[in-house]
């Protein structure tokens, strides 16, 4: 079950489109039920790498000193580049930008943790990695 509302939709749509802006890529979204967010293409409109966006809703860059992430989406990177050959990038979307780097760059610690369960929902308690945000690469909105 899908849990993503029409914001979170926009927030990621912003997200990738201010990274291939900087970079001068394009993107296109991956199918319905991928594992990932985004496929990004070069110029040649050849695919360089997945994009995941896992959002930060109502906080800025800097509110926390750190960002979570799933163990269980971080396979799920792992098995795309596996799978398709190219790397995922791994971006965190906040109000004022983004935090963001590739899946085999990233460092953390690990613990059980999560939200309040939802109905429908298996993974709202699971394996959490949490990264330190001043070692990923930022971009402002």
């Amino acid at each position: 079950m899908k849990f993503e509302t029409i914001n979170d939709v926009r927030r990621q749509e912003l997200a990738v489109r201010s990274f291939c802006n900087k970079y001068d890529f394009s993107y296109v979204p991956a199918e319905q039920w991928s594992s990932i967010d985004y496929q990004v293409l070069d110029k040649q409109l050849d695919i360089i790498c997945g994009f995941e966006v896992k959002g930060c809703v109502n906080q800025r860059i800097g509110d926390k000193d750190i960002v979570l992430v799933s163990m269980r989406k971080l396979v799920d990177g792992q098995q795309f580049q596996t799978t398709h050959r190219k790397p995922l990038i791994m971006c965190w979307s906040f109000t004022d930008g983004i935090l963001y780097e590739r899946l085999n760059n990233l460092a953390g610690n690990f613990a059980l943790g999560g939200r309040k369960p939802r109905a429908g929902s298996t993974h709202d308690i699971e394996l959490l990695t949490y990264i330190k945000q001043k070692k990923l690469k930022k971009l402002l909105f």
